[in-house]
């Protein structure tokens, strides 16, 4: 009997897991992979981002990627960088980190060829210690750069950070 109702169960399973396969949406009706996309690109197809890169250079427009087929990555890894974010914090005192406590900053900066951070924005109206300390801690990350056909480019990088 216990042997029966095994089989039973198992069958239900089986069937729902089949019928759950069967039920999926065709890989056509998918959203189909963005191309790879400069600032410049991204701007010409809805100008109304143009606004939320006003923090570069306009002349970089052309050399900066917003879209690639390989991100930039934290060579240590996202969650080092997010122990050494909390470290921060932690080990700081000061009301500026109270002052932001709950709130999410992001911080949005561009990861070059090499790897190597370069312009950052952070997003904060008045000026704070405690994130300009963040700061410091993202931009002694190093990252592996972003690629697109193989090739490393500069890469806008965004990373929230909640405090």
């Amino acid at each position: 009997m216990k042997h029966l109702i095994l089989l039973t169960f198992s069958f239900i399973v089986f069937g729902a897991a089949c019928k759950s396969t069967e039920t999926r949406s065709n890989m056509e009706n998918r959203p189909a992979i963005p191309e790879p996309q400069t600032i410049a690109q991204a701007i010409e197809a809805d100008p109304e981002r143009d606004e939320s890169y006003s923090w570069i250079d306009e002349d970089r427009y052309n050399d900066v990627w917003t879209i690639v087929d390989e991100f930039p990555s934290a060579v240590n890894g996202l969650r080092d960088l997010q122990l050494r974010i909390s470290k921060t914090v932690v080990n700081n005192p000061s009301e500026d980190c109270d002052k932001l406590d709950g709130e999410r900053v992001l911080y949005r900066f561009i990861v070059n060829e090499n790897g190597i951070i370069s312009k950052m924005n952070n997003y904060i109206q008045e000026p704070n210690e405690c994130a300009e300390l963040i700061e410091i801690t993202i931009r002694a990350t190093q990252f592996t750069p972003g690629k697109v056909n193989g090739a490393p480019v500069s890469t806008v990088f965004g990373l929230p950070v909640k405090f």
